[in-house]
């Protein structure tokens, strides 16, 4: 077997030089040209990134199709092995990865070390474990009209129907910047161990990370030219990979109107595509529930990363018998745990907004509400200084030049507003009252959107009821963030299409073909 090697892996982002990795080398754009990337804690430049051209998606997709026959001739043992491999470095440095995601994204270190890096490792280990168990392919006796002697004389004959899954090829796997290396190995994992190789395009705005897994995938032992690379903006590097005649199939997570395009783009070209794309996902919390643990779950659905999750739950509806109580103890929870400051810090539950254009998007939503007259409440929670803006924007001592954002209760909000339909994708969240359990399933289902939703209730039949009447890919009864690994895991409308997770993603990562043969 052969050994992992020790991965360098600088201390500072700054410090890293971010080059396109194709074919086992590291280069340059071909361009020369490069964008700043910023940290979003202080606002000040932290790296360059290389802003890659058609001409560079073009010599990636060489090298992952020139690696292909070798590498998806590679036995399921040996790919596994390489996957754990990965999965080892991943968790060797799970400290400094997790450091480097933060200063990139703007996560808590803590956030990213306890949560993001070991689901890394994680899908490594899991598809190292599928592959090996197999595809559960499966084999049949038929009969069949077999013309034997004659064009015009059927005769009946017994055959033997099995399935077989190929790797596809070359796959363009185009990641987000909320959770960049966990989206990341969340397409690779799967992707390479079924015998894909592939091009991998991060969004330009948090790079750092998979420019490092580069390294440790070389440690590990994958092949030249298996994953390849390739950083630029959408418009360009990610056009040209969802183009590319040499690319089978497209794996995208982001938001919904650049998935609307990808999936238009890549479908007419008959590429097989999988969109994981937004959310605008309800909670309904019955009179019934136990308030405490609903309460203490949904500001965390909230928050969480500041807001920056597609699983974010920023509409809740609460049954009007106790939505007083719920908005008090919701305030109260905000105000005692939910502290906004210093990512570093083990104490900060979350940082900054990615990026000062993010941050003037979530703030302009803020305003609109005010606008609307909704009910606005910032409920701050930071020791360190700071001063707090009209709508919301928190400038924190020693981090002044941050994209910090309060976290932010609106109420007195209509249904049909902006503000409940669409995904701020921030520390926002929408708190509405409801009457009746019919009145809760039809608010919930009143969106364009459908990846996830809670729903809370001690009643266990009320809860059987509704969960299968929410419209949406994953549905939680007194819970949050649960994703089981053998679970699919995609939405319904704009929240995306196809299934990832376990099986699912092998299923989309290969071709399945019907294979039929006599006795012989």
């Amino acid at each position: 077997m052969t050994l992992s090697k020790l991965v360098e892996i600088p201390s500072e982002a700054k410090d890293i030089k971010i080059l396109n990795y194709i074919g086992g080398e590291y280069v340059p754009p071909v361009s020369g040209q490069y964008i700043p990337s910023y940290n979003p804690a202080t606002g000040e430049k932290l790296t360059m990134v290389p802003d890659s051209s058609e001409v560079d998606i073009d010599n990636a997709v060489s090298a992952a199709k020139k690696a292909f026959p070798m590498w998806s001739a590679t036995s399921a043992a040996e790919r596994a092995a390489i996957l754990n491999r990965v999965a080892d470095l991943i968790e060797q440095n799970a400290r400094q990865l997790g450091k480097l995601e933060s200063q990139d994204q703007g996560k808590p270190v803590a956030a990213a070390v306890s949560f993001d890096i070991p689901n890394c490792a994680g899908k490594f280990r899991k598809f190292a474990e599928l592959i090996l168990d197999g595809f559960n392919d499966v084999s049949f006796n038929v009969e069949v009209m077999a013309t034997k002697a004659s064009i015009f004389k059927h005769e009946v004959t017994p055959m033997t129907a099995i399935t077989q899954h190929v790797p596809a090829g070359v796959a363009g796997l185009i990641t987000p910047w909320n959770l960049p290396l966990m989206m990341a190995c969340g397409k690779l994992a799967p992707c390479i161990a079924v015998g894909n190789t592939c091009v991998l395009k991060p969004t330009e705005i948090t790079s750092v990370t998979c420019f490092v897994l580069t390294k440790i995938l070389e440690a590990a032992g994958v092949p030249s030219g298996v994953v390849n690379v390739v950083f630029g903006m959408g418009a360009s590097a990610g056009e040209a990979l969802v183009k590319h005649k040499d690319v089978r199939l497209i794996s995208f997570t982001g938001g919904s109107l650049t998935g609307s395009r990808i999936g238009t783009v890549a479908g007419g070209l008959y590429k097989r595509v999988a969109l994981e794309l937004g959310g605008k996902n309800p909670s309904i919390v019955f009179n019934d529930c136990d308030l405490e643990h609903a309460v203490t779950t949904n500001v965390r659905a909230a928050f969480q990363n500041q807001g920056e999750l597609c699983l974010c739950e920023s509409r809740q509806y609460v049954q009007q018998d106790k939505y007083d109580e719920y908005l008090q103890k919701f305030r109260q929870k905000t105000l005692s745990e939910v502290a906004v400051g210093d990512p570093a810090d083990s104490k900060t539950f979350y940082g900054p907004m990615v990026s000062k254009q993010h941050m003037e998007k979530v703030l302009s939503y803020i305003r609109l509400a005010q606008e609307e007259g909704a009910t606005v409440e910032f409920l701050v929670n930071s020791d360190a200084e700071h001063t707090l803006s009209s709508d919301g924007r928190l400038t924190l001592k020693g981090f002044e030049g941050g994209y910090y954002i309060a976290p932010t209760l609106i109420t007195n909000v209509k249904q049909n507003s902006r503000l409940v339909q669409e995904e701020i994708f921030g520390p926002v969240v929408c708190v509405l009252p409801f009457q009746t359990e019919a009145d809760a399933i039809e608010l919930a289902n009143d969106t364009r959107y459908g990846l996830t939703a809670s729903v809370w209730t001690l009643n266990k039949e009320k809860l059987l009821r509704v969960i299968k009447q929410i419209n949406a890919g994953s549905v939680w009864g007194n819970g949050w963030l649960i994703i089981g690994s053998e679970m699919p895991f995609g939405g319904m409308g704009c929240s995306g299409t196809t299934r990832e997770g376990g099986k699912w993603c092998l299923e989309f990562y290969t071709e399945t073909k019907a294979l039929y043969y006599p006795e012989l």
